[in-house]
């Protein structure tokens, strides 16, 4: 082994025993329906899968004789008097018992709540069975029973009640409730947009949820402020809340999730999010320390894609990084500065903006700046950065090349075009429907040639296009003006350049196909950066060189 590390260990099994083999929603199951919901006709089962596991709460997605799309949460129901009045008698007993209370407001999960509140949830459904109000004769009812009382007594208590499956569901990216007797909306990462039967009936009980999650987040809604924005603890999700004070339906939530791990540059490969060659121009453009912007439209997966290709930034290097909400995640990088704004309504605290990062970013000395997404002024100091000699990657919402150099060029950003030329590479990812499902692709990928002074506008030239007849990516010339600056940079010919380019577009493609996982990546991109031709030969030996045209 010419890396040699316990990490790379796992890169040398068989191509068979590892051959990827693309994902595809278990079929079955049946589908509970909802009951704030007109009939839905014949329904489909598209998917049935657990979220929680003890006790057991399910997702199941279906879909109607007219295509509509359901989410139902199938949890042990609270569906009998008896098992309502255990359910307020045990929240009773938390409220009273302070050690009870202490130790279940100290668990971590509903899990760890459920086992403890089991028990007490046993005495009481018995309690009422010796009353005459539970029959004797079904002990399994009983407890079943308990279980149902333990789960939504530790749901509601640790947890986020109704909506804690959704939270849970790590296929989930958004949630969206819009008031009272409306179902909740989630966005999932397959089937987009799904209606839920879970529905709030009262104001009351979802103002307590909306001021719940205002507590967790740190910035609760009053009537002063019945718009607030924070970040959920400690899941680190982002929560807008809105009372209903300025709401016609009563309160709103909406809580966009993240991935409690980021996705690595391996498993965007795998999802064939991109392929092994624009990957390769990626962590060329970083290493090298050029600017990269990452656009396309909301949901698209423009954090994704940044946060997967900073994983490739050599470990050595200074980072620094400005974000809102934090959603960059470094494992390997010790020399980093990260950075979250701080916006305040009162006078007498000062606002942290983007802006003010990106200019305090610059005296730190770093290799390379990372803001999460650029929307105002805060664009200017990063292009400012990028003409100083940083390097630098960040996202913006456009929808194609034009809207988004005319974005940049405009108020409130007001980036000189002479500025904006100086990124190299502009990535453009989408989602893309195929065979009925919603994918994320990097569908192109354009440089930079430099500023046009007659016209004051950024000479874009296409790089890389994606085929989506073959599900392919295509390198569109043979004069890539990045590798003529890394030429220069590195003091080498463009040949080198470009085999510079084969070569990691070879390594990465052999990582996708091992599977890599993010310790063996990181040992594989820092092995490459001290012998790149050994590791080539080391991936070139278990999978064929990859061809750029």
């Amino acid at each position: 082994m010419i890396l040699g590390t316990t990490q790379l260990a796992g890169l040398n099994r068989s191509r068979r025993d590892t051959r990827f083999k693309p994902w595809r929603p278990a079929l079955g199951g049946r589908c509970r329906k909802g009951n704030f919901m007109e009939f839905r006709g014949a329904v489909v089962t598209l998917q049935r899968y657990v979220v929680i596991g003890e006790p057991k709460v399910e997702a199941v997605i279906t879909e109607d004789s007219e295509g509509r799309r359901y989410y139902d949460v199938i949890e042990p129901p609270l569906n009998t008097q008896v098992r309502r009045a255990a359910y307020q008698e045990l929240m009773d007993l938390i409220s009273r018992d302070l050690r009870l209370a202490e130790a279940v407001n100290s668990s971590r999960r509903v899990e760890e709540a459920f086992k403890l509140l089991l028990p007490y949830a046993q005495e009481i459904v018995k309690s009422k069975v010796r009353r005459g109000l539970f029959s004797r004769s079904y002990p399994a009812s009983i407890k079943d029973a308990a279980i149902a009382v333990a789960y939504h007594a530790a749901r509601d208590t640790v947890g986020y009640g109704p909506i804690e499956p959704l939270i849970r569901d790590p296929n989930i990216e958004d949630i969206s409730c819009n008031g009272i007797n409306r179902p909740v909306f989630v966005y999932h990462n397959v089937y987009e947009w799904l209606t839920t039967n879970v529905v709030f009936n009262d104001a009351d009980s979802l103002r307590a949820l909306v001021m719940k999650l205002g507590l967790r987040s740190g910035k609760e809604p009053s009537i002063a402020a019945p718009i607030v924005e924070g970040v959920l603890r400690p899941e680190g999700y982002r929560v807008s809340l809105v009372l209903d004070t300025v709401s016609r339906t009563g309160p709103q939530f909406t809580i966009r999730k993240f991935r409690e791990r980021p996705f690595t540059i391996i498993e965007l490969l795998r999802l064939r999010t991109l392929d092994p060659l624009v990957a390769a121009m990626l962590w060329m453009a970083l290493d090298y320390k050029q600017g990269v912007v990452i656009y396309g439209p909301t949901g698209s997966g423009k954090t994704t894609l940044l946060n997967a290709v900073t994983m490739l930034l050599p470990s050595e290097y200074k980072i620094v990084t400005a974000e809102d909400t934090p959603e960059i995640f470094l494992p390997f990088h010790e020399n980093w500065a990260a950075m979250v704004t701080r916006l305040s309504s009162d006078p007498r605290i000062e606002n942290v903006t983007l802006q003010a990062q990106v200019e305090a970013a610059l005296r730190q000395r770093p290799d390379v700046i990372i803001i999460g997404e650029i929307r105002s002024r805060e664009a200017y100091a990063f292009f400012q950065a990028l003409s100083t000699g940083h390097g630098g990657i960040t996202t913006i919402h456009a929808e194609s090349a034009e809207v988004l150099i005319r974005r940049l060029t405009s108020p409130p950003m007001n980036v000189p075009a002479s500025l904006v030329s100086i990124a190299k590479l502009f990535v453009n990812i989408e989602r893309v429907e195929r065979e009925g499902k919603v994918y994320r692709k990097v569908v192109r990928v354009h440089e930079s040639l430099g500023y046009d002074a007659a016209t004051d506008s950024v000479k874009l030239a296409p790089l890389v296009l994606w085929d989506p007849a073959t599900d392919t990516w295509r390198l569109l010339t043979r004069d890539v003006a990045l590798l003529k600056t890394i030429a220069e940079i590195s003091v080498t010919s463009y040949e080198e350049a470009l085999e510079d380019l084969r070569m990691r577009a070879t390594v990465l493609g052999w990582l996708a196909e091992r599977d890599a996982d993010v310790g063996q990546l990181y040992a594989v991109v820092r092995a490459y950066r001290r012998n790149p031709k050994a590791v080539y030969e080391q991936a070139a030996r278990e999978v064929p060189s990859f061809k750029l045209w």
